[in-house]
């Protein structure tokens, strides 16, 4: 049993802390918001995570897992802290450091003893920010005995997936410089990685946060990429459906990141490209392919509804439907998803929207307010809708009732920039589709 503190209870934190914690570790999980403490401490998740709220009240009936707002109260006794806050984007693109370092300031404080203590970079970073904390923590336990070592452990969660990524995961990358933090890491895992040797990867601190960065720019690379391709198969009257079982045929490349849709959303992506792209700049690296991943994308966004424009013009005064306004399935964060993009595009040509979502429903209403109307029924959103737009690739989206929506459609045409759903069982409902890439699918 570790004693364990998380500073964030973001997916990161919050996750990381209840795995932790089910796993019979002590952890203490702080947030500055009091009402989210009150929430957590009732075990009510503040995210949407399957799977996460029975671990929270099963860890928390067990009293291994607790929530404060006092960081100092909650490190003095532990053996280690993580730093899972967040690292928002500055206007230059580089990420805003003030958060992690008012964390390793609050740390350091709370450590008077003469006592070995590992601080975590749990936070996605850059780094430059690992020397930050470190010399943050030396200066605030000058004169305390604190022996203090910062460990980078990146994060490698999906949000949707996150407890089965925790659990089952792929790779735990700690990048450590003493043999003493290294074993405690290692023994912090050994329950995820005992039956997967090599799943723990042992390396130096900057590698290991340079290794989360790489990650987000190669699958990053990779969506943007079936993205052009989809839009050269459109050009050319080709299917992208065909052309990605061929790519997904070959080992060298595989079928994972390989779906067309209408671009890349969510909290890290995006955020992850802009920050190495600061970085590099600030530190003379020439760097070409990943600023042009990032542009790429943006244009893609507006690739369907431009097309929408196109078919339907003029669009003001029309009714469009929209499926899926969370940036994917299995999460309710809308944060820079292409659905919120595509939703303003059409809204500043003057179309009315009414749009369903299984989760994100509550988030869409605080971004568009009264601008757009939100349906509790998802065929409720299509009631005399010039066109159905599926953005989000939902289960419940991907076999619905052609019947009602051929009654229920106005226009009678879907766009589909999933490509969810069957061509075939779309035209045989009497319906026009329109998909991703598909400009010849039969």
């Amino acid at each position: 049993m570790k004693r364990l503190v998380v500073v964030g209870t973001g997916y990161v934190g919050l996750v990381s802390g209840a795995m932790f914690a089910s796993l019979g570790n002590r952890v203490t999980c702080v947030d500055k918001d009091p009402s989210i403490v009150e929430a957590l401490r009732a075990g009510r998740s503040t995210i949407h995570e399957p799977g996460l709220d029975e671990i929270l009240q099963s860890t928390i009936a067990d009293g291994t897992l607790s929530f404060t707002t006092e960081t100092a109260e909650a490190v003095a006794e532990a053996d280690a802290t993580f730093i899972a806050v967040g690292t928002p984007s500055l206007e230059t693109g580089a990420y805003d450091f003030q958060y992690v370092e008012a964390a390793a300031h609050e740390i350091g404080r709370a450590l008077r003893r003469p006592k070995r203590h590992i601080v975590v970079l749990k936070s996605t970073v850059t780094p430059d920010i690992y020397t930050r904390v470190q010399t943050i923590l030396a200066g605030e336990t000058e004169g305390s005995g604190a022996q203090v070592e910062v460990v980078s452990n990146p994060e490698f969660l999906a949000e949707g997936t996150a407890i089965r990524d925790f659990s089952q995961p792929h790779r735990i990358i700690v990048g450590a410089v003493s043999a003493a933090a290294r074993q405690f890491m290692e023994g912090l895992y050994r329950p995820f990685t005992k039956r997967e040797p090599g799943v723990l990867q042992l390396t130096d601190p900057k590698s290991a946060i340079v290794t989360k960065l790489a990650a987000n720019s190669f699958l990053a690379c990779r969506v943007g990429l079936i993205n052009e391709l989809a839009r050269y198969c459109d050009a050319v009257s080709a299917d992208i459906e065909h052309v990605r079982a061929g790519l997904a045929s070959d080992p060298r490349i595989g079928h994972l990141f390989l779906y067309p849709g209408p671009g890349y959303g969510g909290s890290c992506f995006g955020k992850d490209l802009r920050a190495l792209r600061e970085s590099a700049r600030e530190h003379g690296a020439d760097l070409s392919l990943v600023p042009a991943i990032e542009e790429s994308n943006l244009r893609h966004k507006l690739y369907m509804p431009r097309r929408i424009e196109r078919q339907l013009e003029p669009l003001a005064g029309r009714t469009l439907a929209v499926w899926g306004i969370a940036f994917k399935a299995r999460t309710d964060d809308i944060r820079e998803s292409p659905a919120v993009d595509a939703i303003e595009y059409l809204l500043e040509r003057g179309a009315r929207i009414r749009a369903h979502d299984p989760e994100a429903g509550r988030r869409a209403a605080q971004h568009f307010g009264s601008r757009i109307t939100l349906c509790g029924n998802k065929y409720d959103a299509v009631d005399g809708a010039a066109a159905l737009v599926i953005m989000t690739e939902w289960d419940t989206y991907k076999s619905p009732d052609y019947h009602e929506l051929h009654e229920r459609l106005s226009g009678r045409i879907i766009f589909d920039a999933r490509n969810i759903l069957d061509v075939l069982e779309v035209r045989q409902a009497g319906l026009t589709y329109v998909g991703m890439g598909r400009g010849c699918a039969t």
